[in-house]
């Protein structure tokens, strides 16, 4: 299939499976650009559709696509609405059995997928390096690629083993790397790491013309919060710190009158899900979540997302509050600020990230807990007994959680992350003779629990524990949960298997054969706290600037002298004069007049600019000249008198 082919065909999959007629503004390249076989560079801000930029092509080229990605959640849920739209679709993570894994590259190699989904952890395991040249990998997409870098707000090594893995395993694909939140040192790091010699970076800018930013700096945040809820129209975010806080705010702002759900990790996985399905569809007009809300959910009409307490970094605060307006509408994202609040995060990160000899300490209690000696190595991953490594360590969890993330950053462990209950299941007897006992058995439900565990968690050598999900695992076997560790339970008591289950330790390996002492040197541990508290530096700075808020965060991410929005609350302070155009107002205020119209429509009727349009339609309905629809996408009316 020549170029052209191509093009037209990932048009027509375009309409197929997602029921658009025509791709966003610079998707079409991004395809082009991936079908010419070009190594790509794509810099889309959040809702800038830049999932929908891998997995097209993904439906067009004859091989497998792989797409490395940080989060578990992250992966299921986009499996979950690629099989909906019937794509072929799975992942392989930490925290299922190694038979699964190996289960689901089978049907890989087989052709059964279009697109695999995996963390960087998996390219470096023996399986995947003996069955990687078998796939057929046509393409990978490295998504979230600023983790590739210790600049990037969520750093994790062994993103920057990625094109070594897939070298090493005989793997020459084309190669895409995405993200939101590229400042010029992150977005350098990902070309070098990942070897793009000649990259095809294409970028939207960092740009939100629809976006009103505005920080308050009221002493008092519940007042203020209460104030904009009440002016506030649609549905909207709050992002609180805590868990605490979060179901304070819910519980005070559904005591008001302003029903609100709080979304937090220690919500059931269930209830998370309902939670978002509720706020996505407008049952729930608001959510007060932590950082765990957002990833992966498509909310186009959200209005306004307000940040109680203020994020540690720029890049998380922009991918956070962009949720806001994704359909092009007027929306306004506001940060809630004091002094106390850069004070406090302070604090936590250095509490956070401990230094070298507490982090020498934790990797030793940590491999003792596992009974590893030194030259030993792990394949599976075990439980991480807090208990025992506060007890061994002397530590309190906060510091040893703190140190266990650390090492993960730094290659040292392998942290799985999103993790559920799991049961971890290691036979005592070995193959022969589980297959002598299920022959042997009499009672018909026994035997056929034993067979279906033994087709789950094959006896291994050694005396690891396999790890997998309780919920697939029970689903699977079509019992309960409970059922589930019951059955579990009388075939321990009749020496058939050893299980453990896991509900709130994590799980971990080590990456490399355990050494005498920590194998980072103190540079290596340390820096990643220095370069965390210069980040919240440059938060603090756009929380305190008299400047344009919109143009400050341009400049972080790269742009040379973008132009003040004349939106956010700096810029309005200097009047209507400096920013509007008489004219403007009164060529868009006449669309309206005939009809209620689209910011996309107007822009197309007048032949003006995206800011030149909102900023008048602000103004607009500043002055009360116009309203607007909550309906998505979002229409403009002029107001009758």
């Amino acid at each position: 299939m020549n170029l052209d082919d191509q093009i037209v065909k990932a048009r027509q999959n375009l309409k197929k499976f997602w029921g658009y007629d025509a791709f966003r503004p610079g998707q079409e390249d991004v395809v082009k650009s991936v079908f010419e076989g070009r190594e790509t560079l794509v810099l889309f801000p959040t809702g800038g559709g830049k999932s929908l930029c891998y997995q097209v092509p993904s439906t067009v080229l004859d091989g497998l696509t792989i797409v490395i990605s940080p989060l578990i959640a992250l992966m299921q849920d986009q499996v979950d609405q690629l099989t909906a739209r019937g794509i072929p679709a799975t992942s392989i993570n930490s925290v299922i059995s190694s038979f699964e894994v190996e289960q689901r590259l089978i049907n890989a190699r087989n052709g059964m997928y279009k697109l695999l989904y995996c963390s960087p952890e998996r390219l470096q395991t023996p399986l995947w390096q003996n069955m990687a040249a078998g796939l057929n990998i046509e393409f990978v997409a490295v998504d979230e690629a600023h983790c590739i870098s210790e600049w990037g707000h969520d750093f994790r090594p062994p993103y920057r083993l990625i094109r070594q893995s897939m070298s090493e395993a005989g793997v020459e694909p084309r190669w895409m790397a995405l993200t939101a939140t590229a400042t010029p040192e992150v977005r350098n790091d990902i070309l070098s790491v990942l070897e793009f010699n000649e990259p095809n970076v294409i970028s939207r800018g960092f740009d939100r013309p629809n976006l009103k930013w505005w920080v308050d700096t009221h002493p008092r945040k519940k007042e203020r919060l209460q104030q904009y809820l009440k002016r506030s129209h649609g549905s909207g975010l709050i992002y609180a710190g805590t868990r605490r806080a979060c179901r304070e705010l819910a519980e005070w702002l559904t005591g008001t009158g302003i029903q609100t759900e709080a979304y937090h990790a220690g919500v059931e996985s269930g209830e998370r899900a309902r939670i978002q399905e509720r706020w996505v569809t407008g049952k729930t007009p608001l959510v007060a979540a932590t950082n765990a809300f957002g990833m992966g959910i498509d909310k186009p009409d959200c209005r306004f997302v307000i940040h109680y307490d203020m994020p540690a970094s720029l890049e998380a605060y922009y991918q956070e509050a962009g949720r806001a307006g994704r359909d092009g509408g007027l929306s306004f994202p506001v940060l809630l600020y004091r002094d106390t609040d850069h004070k406090r995060l302070e604090k936590s990160i250095i509490d956070s990230y401990p230094d070298h000899a507490i982090l020498s300490t934790i990797y030793t209690v940590l491999c003792d807990s596992w009974q590893i000696a030194t030259g030993a190595s792990m394949q599976q991953m075990h439980s991480v007994d807090m208990e025992s490594l506060k007890k061994r360590s002397k530590l309190d969890e906060r510091t040893i959680s703190g140190g266990l993330k650390v090492l993960n950053r730094c290659g040292v462990i392998e942290l799985a992350t999103g993790y559920e209950p799991s049961v971890g299941v290691h036979f005592t007897i070995d193959r022969d003779g589980v297959h002598s006992l299920i022959e042997s058995m009499a009672n018909q439900a026994k035997k056929e629990f034993v067979d279906n565990m033994f087709r789950l968690f094959p006896p291994v050598a050694g005396d690891g524990y396999e790890f997998m999900e309780i919920k697939p695992l029970s689903a699977r076997m079509n019992l309960t949960p409970n059922a589930l560790l019951k059955g579990l339970e009388v075939l321990k008591q009749d020496h058939i298997l050893d299980f453990e289950f896991r509900k709130d330790n994590p799980l971990a390996r080590l990456i490399e054969p355990r050494q005498t002492k920590l194998p980072i040197s103190v540079h290596d541990a340390e820096e990643y706290r220095h370069i965390l508290l210069k980040k919240l530096d440059y938060m603090k700075g756009y929380a305190v600037t008299d400047s344009c808020r919109s143009v400050y965060l341009r400049v972080y991410f790269g742009e040379q002298d973008p132009e003040a929005c004349g939106m956010c609350d700096n810029c309005m302070k200097k009047g209507k004069a400096e920013f509007l155009d008489d004219k403007q107002i009164g060529l868009i205020a006449g669309i309206l007049s005939q009809r209620p119209s689209t910011a996309v429509e107007i822009m197309d009727k007048s032949g003006l600019e995206s800011t030149a349009v909102y900023l008048s339609l602000n103004w607009l309905l500043k002055e009360n000249k116009i309203s607007y629809t909550n309906q998505s996408p979002v229409r403009y009316r002029l107001v009758r008198r």
